[in-house]
């Protein structure tokens, strides 16, 4: 599959499986930088996006497991000079970890609209957040927040007497081997790095270098790391080097409901059950960026796949999902002209207050047997359908997007469980 995708140009980046301490295979596909002729190697450092989410859940547990911190701490505790007071006394260390928090984020208009290399420190971030109110009652819904983690490294920061950086590199990285991880600039020379591509912003669909996205990685993600270092801190974890047995436990168990099906959110994990098969881990995405780690703790499986393209790991993750789990792929219907018809049209999607950044609407077409689902944001993506209301991500049967209809039998909206740059959102059907 991944010599085939290559050859098509559909996946660049690097891929490794592996049981336990057992290497099943690795390889490196696609290059590196296309304007060098560089190749991708098993060594190759990808952008991991919100994949470093992971490490500072993990710093995290380890300051609680250090009595430092108690995860039901009001922020104001840990983080006393945190700009918003009233905020700092209304949520926890919990719901940070957790999503639940209400927190807004940080990518917005004036984020977009500045050079990367402003970001440079997550304090630099907290004024695109800061002073905003909060979206919902803490503890009472989940939304993905980025600033939330970000605020969570500065909590580590305080605590610790150390930098962020320098945190996870004495506590994290060097402890489990993981030589070529980093949270680098940007524009900082680092050996074996790829460059991403993208073709958001792009008209002609060429692909255009994503260094107008990238700022230094942080506590939120961003920073670069190789599958074989991501093997090593999924072994180090699960070996308890990084955690005790209680908190390790901790880290590797769904909190929080997503509102994707089957899919709960730790503290900086997500917890898949998939065919009664327990999935832990998290992806990473953005302009050329698409990775993502799954530990299977009860079978030892690792699965790692990083990425230097747009939307190049799911059709590969989805495969090995469904064969290690023994997941059938979804039975597709033929899709009548009518039911087909009935679901085309521009969905808006519907965004809690207080949100920056006014989405593209969602554009749906019928495509062969499916529609074609374009989110205005980077490439488009075909769904099939299961039912005439239910259609399933062709390359990703994880994603589902639902039809909703009114009393009269009319299409009024859809609800999506995420995919592409789309998080989970309900979207109202335009006239």
């Amino acid at each position: 599959m991944l010599t085939e995708m290559s050859a098509a140009d559909t996946f660049s980046g690097a891929a490794l499986l592996a049981k336990r301490d057992d290497l099943l295979f690795e390889g490196a596909y696609g290059y590196a930088d296309h304007s060098m002729f560089v190749k991708n190697t098993i060594d190759t450092k990808f952008n991991i996006g919100s994949m470093g989410k992971m490490f500072t859940g993990v710093a995290i547990l380890q300051l609680a497991q250090a009595g430092k911190l108690s995860l039901n701490d009001h922020l104001i505790k840990d983080l006393p000079n945190y700009p918003n007071r009233q905020i700092a006394s209304a949520i926890t260390i919990r719901q940070l970890l957790t999503h639940t928090s209400g927190l807004s984020d940080f990518f917005g208009p004036q984020f977009v609209a500045s050079n990367m290399s402003r970001w440079n420190s997550l304090e630099s971030l907290l004024p695109l957040f800061v002073k905003a109110p909060l979206l919902f009652a803490p503890g009472t819904k989940w939304q993905y927040s980025n600033a939330g983690f970000i605020v969570l490294g500065l909590v580590i920061a305080h605590l610790s007497g150390e930098t962020y950086y320098d945190y996870v590199q004495r506590h994290i990285f060097d402890v489990a081997g993981m030589r070529d991880t980093g949270n680098w600039a940007a524009d900082e020379d680092i050996p074996n790095r790829a460059v991403g591509y993208t073709t958001m912003g792009v008209d002609n669909g060429q692909r255009k270098s994503n260094i107008f996205f990238l700022q230094r990685g942080g506590s939120a993600g961003g920073g670069y790391s190789t599958v074989r270092d991501l093997l090593r801190f999924a072994q180090a974890l699960e070996g308890q080097k990084l955690l005790n047995s209680y908190y390790t436990k901790l880290d590797l168990t769904g909190q929080v409901a997503t509102g994707r099906p089957g899919v709960k959110y730790g503290f900086g994990m997500e917890e898949r059950v998939v065919n009664g098969v327990r999935i832990v881990g998290h992806s990473g995405g953005g302009p050329g960026i698409q990775d993502i780690v799954d530990m299977y703790p009860d079978s030892g499986y690792v699965v790692c796949i990083l990425t230097n393209l747009d939307y190049a790991m799911a059709r590969v993750d989805d495969y090995l999902r469904m064969a290690l789990t023994g997941e059938r792929a979804p039975q597709t219907i033929a899709l009548s002209f009518d039911a087909g018809t009935a679901v085309v049209g521009k969905y808006a999607p519907v965004l809690p207050p207080n949100v920056g950044m006014k989405p593209p609407p969602i554009i749906v077409t019928i495509e062969g047997n499916g529609v074609r689902v374009d989110p205005g944001i980077g490439p488009a993506f075909h769904f099939v359908p299961v039912s005439v209301t239910e259609f399933v991500d062709a390359e990703d049967s994880s994603h589902h997007i639902t039809f909703l209809k009114d009393a009269n039998r009319h299409v009024t909206s859809l609800k999506t469980t995420g995919f592409g740059p789309v998080p989970p959102i309900t979207a109202t059907k335009q006239p």
